[in-house]
């Protein structure tokens, strides 16, 4: 770590691409996560300055905590409530260069003239494959 430690942080504007991946990996002793060079540089840097400096204070570590806590969030994530779709919005989807229109029904989905099911069902004429259909059309995370 010393070589990163002692690196300056003008020095990294000028690191591209495999460089960058090396000093990511030399920083953090872990794969290359699949981002840009940008953020890449951004986690170096901070990384970086972590080492000079000590990273936040044990303090501040207890503060966010609290934070957290006094929030109603935990240390895993939430997911968000499910999303109710109201009759009559339309989905979008785009799918190798065709656009895909879907309406929402009372019961079911509207889809080429055709009331379908589920999303699922939907996402599966449209792509050949069983997908979620919720997350195909952008629904969930």
């Amino acid at each position: 770590m010393a070589r990163s430690v002692r690196m300056p942080l003008d020095r990294l504007e000028k690191l591209q691409g495999s460089e960058l991946r090396k000093e990511w990996v030399h920083c953090y002793g872990a794969p290359t996560p699949n981002i840009s060079p940008d953020l890449l540089r951004l986690g170096v840097a901070y990384r970086l300055q972590e080492k000079r400096r000590g990273g936040i204070s044990r303090e501040t570590r207890r503060i966010l905590r609290q934070a957290s806590k006094a929030s109603g969030l935990t240390d895993e994530a939430k997911s968000p409530p499910p999303r109710k779709l109201t009759v009559g919005t339309r989905l979008v989807r785009d799918w190798h260069g065709a656009g895909h229109t879907i309406t929402v029904l009372d019961e079911g989905f509207e889809y080429e003239g055709r009331v379908w099911r589920s999303l699922t069902a939907i996402a599966k004429a449209i792509t050949g494959t069983h997908r979620n259909g919720p997350r195909f059309f952008g629904l969930t995370r």
